[in-house]
């Protein structure tokens, strides 16, 4: 009797064990994309690269690329309930092609992803993220000064004098599939 008892015991055992490796690998399998809490997947995993680009090309101030990024159904609505401020494609083409946009010298961006979410079909995603943005940017206040030089004359600036200025905000960025290629909807 003592025997069967033992290998009962040891059966016993021997299940525990499996199933607390099967769960602990049911756990692993539940991954996420690295330094987020957004569950892994291709398509999310594809969301935030297009993101990342975004961000780079911002980084870079390269108008051609950012413009590429953006879908013709692009509207901005700007979070509020006033109308005026509403801008469509054409619109923030034309804001990223302003001598507001082109002052700014350099930009630093920091993103930390909070979601990825995507409609019925995965033809939408929405990424709510928080982010840092910090930009450089001629003073406010800019003048030149013409100092007389012998015989001529030289122009000086305080352009040199740019500030950086810092932003802190959560933002959605919306994102749509068109050809096969995840494209900006809302949110730049």
């Amino acid at each position: 009797m003592m025997e069967n008892e033992r290998i009962m015991n040891w059966n016993k055992v021997t299940w525990l064990v499996l199933m607390g490796m099967l769960c602990g690998l049911m756990a692993c399998s539940n991954r996420y994309i690295e330094g987020t809490k957004i569950p892994d997947s291709s398509e999310a995993r594809e969301v935030i690269q297009v993101v990342e680009m975004y961000r780079k090309a911002l980084e870079r101030r390269d108008v051609d690329f950012l413009a590429a990024m953006v879908s013709p159904r692009y509207f901005e609505k700007n979070g509020n309930s006033n109308s005026q401020d509403n801008y469509d494609y054409n619109g923030l083409l034309g804001f990223l092609q302003s001598p507001e946009f082109r002052a700014v010298s350099q930009v630093r961006m920091k993103i930390i992803y909070k979601a990825v979410d995507f409609n019925n079909d995965e033809t939408v995603a929405t990424v709510t993220y928080n982010y840092t943005a910090d930009f450089k940017m001629p003073p406010q206040n800019f003048r030149e000064t013409v100092v007389p030089l012998g015989d001529g004359y030289e122009v000086r600036d305080n352009y040199d004098e740019e500030l950086w200025y810092s932003k802190n905000d959560q933002n959605q960025m919306v994102l749509e599939k068109r050809d096969d290629k995840w494209v900006i909807l809302k949110g730049m």
